[in-house]
């Protein structure tokens, strides 16, 4: 059953990475998703991608 969620959660990241991409979602959708603990998969995924947009962004630059 883990390795299920394993795989379940990294298609989730997946799917919000490309939404963000595609400009369906921004950050502020993000943070929301990150915050709802009531979809746990959702909440993680959102969490990473997140994590993964600031290392990736200038700290003085605004990704949205």
């Amino acid at each position: 059953m883990a390795k299920k969620a394993k795989h379940s959660d990294a298609v989730m990241t997946g799917i919000l990475v490309t939404k963000f991409k595609m400009g369906q979602i921004d950050v502020d959708d993000l943070e929301q998703m990150a915050a709802d603990t009531s979809r746990a998969e959702r909440c993680s995924a959102a969490k990473k991608v997140l994590d993964a947009l600031r290392v990736r962004v200038d700290p003085e630059e605004k990704i949205y």
